[in-house]
């Protein structure tokens, strides 16, 4: 017999939502048919059969909360019978909670039989006050909140467990926004944007201020269920042409809630979240477990500065804020890191 279990995907991952089965005890299942649909606080996957027989008996039922490294169900040979499902530890009674219990109402829900007993464990009120949010009135909520529950608790986690502080510096844009121009003239779909040559700069700056590589950076993403962090790899290996499809690729992941295993799995040094687009001079953010820091972008518009010569010039210029663990990166390395990002965004060209 094959095991299938919650696998351990990502640094920060410790449990996975089972959203749904895929396949039904005594089903035939091929090696590598997807069997069941779980949701972390990253995105929705399917888990995968390890072997080709015949389904087992589910150990879990949808919407219960599992550890990593449960067995949830067996893939069994012809003739063969499962072993697990008298033997279902009852110690993880108290970790699988359903999901809904975190979504049920405060008060007795009416049925049919006259009201039922509400059941919210201590470990489920924890997640529900970390998520800072009133329970719903439904005993179950839609998927979209069921995803931002799991989100919650682990932005929670890193506000407990990170000791952020931050350092800011406004950026001149202009060599970043000439490159774009010049990138633009004569590219394909996607076409390159100012996202890209932030991802450019913040893979340099990290460069430069001695991170080994690979050179990954994450990439906040707006969903309808929370902001989301998929992977751009090898931001300094690419073109421009192949940044953008990089980049395009990584937001259309998150936003389909379909992270890659390379996503789940990776644990680049920092995150990019850039909202100059909603008209944000500048702000700070909660760095992503596993990580170190966080760079937030407000927009870039014509600002009055004055150059060396005490001389009053317009140029458009953006606040860049770099949020960092002190854990790990103490002020005098905060600002060395956010200058050689401001000086790597400075001196972009279109050579990339």
């Amino acid at each position: 017999m094959a095991k299938i279990f919650i696998p351990a995907i990502g640094v920060a991952m410790e449990e996975a939502l089972l959203v749904s089965w895929l396949k039904q005890p005594g089903d035939e299942v091929a090696a590598e048919e997807a069997v069941a649909e779980i949701e972390t606080d990253k995105a929705a996957m399917d888990l995968t059969s390890p072997a080709s027989g015949k389904m087992g008996p589910h150990l879990f039922e949808p919407g219960a909360i599992i550890p990593v490294g449960t067995t949830i169900a067996e893939v069994l040979e012809e003739g063969e019978a499962s072993a697990l499902e008298a033997d279902q530890p009852e110690a993880l009674a108290a970790n699988t909670e359903p999901i809904v219990a975190q979504l049920a109402p405060a008060s007795p829900v009416e049925t049919e039989g006259g009201p039922a007993p509400h059941k919210l464990s201590p470990r489920a009120r924890r997640l529900a006050r970390e998520a800072e949010a009133e329970p719903p009135a439904q005993a179950e909520g839609p998927p979209q909140e069921r995803f931002r529950a799991l989100i919650a608790a682990k932005v929670a986690q890193s506000w407990r467990e990170i000791p952020h502080f931050a350092v800011t510096r406004e950026v001149d844009a202009e060599p970043m926004l000439a490159t774009l121009e010049l990138l633009r003239r004569g590219a394909s779909e996607p076409m390159p944007t100012l996202t890209d040559t932030l991802l450019r700069a913040l893979a340099l700056g990290l460069r430069e201020c001695g991170n080994p590589g690979p050179d990954d950076v994450g990439l906040a993403v707006a969903t309808d269920h929370g902001v989301v962090i998929p992977v751009v790899h090898d931001v300094l290996g690419r073109d421009s042409a192949g940044l953008a499809r990089a980049r395009k690729a990584a937001v259309e992941r998150a936003r389909s809630g379909r992270l890659s295993p390379e996503d789940l799995g990776a644990s680049p040094p920092s995150t990019l979240s850039n909202l100059g687009a909603f008209g944000i001079d500048q702000f700070t953010g909660i760095i992503a477990l596993g990580q170190t820091s966080l760079l937030t972008v407000g927009r870039a518009i014509p600002r009055v500065a004055a150059d060396d010569t005490r001389t009053l010039r317009i140029r458009t210029s953006f606040f860049a804020t770099l949020n960092v663990d002190h854990r790990v990166i103490d002020g005098a390395a905060a600002a060395r890191l956010l200058a050689a990002v401001a000086a790597a965004a400075e001196a972009m060209t279109s050579t990339f």
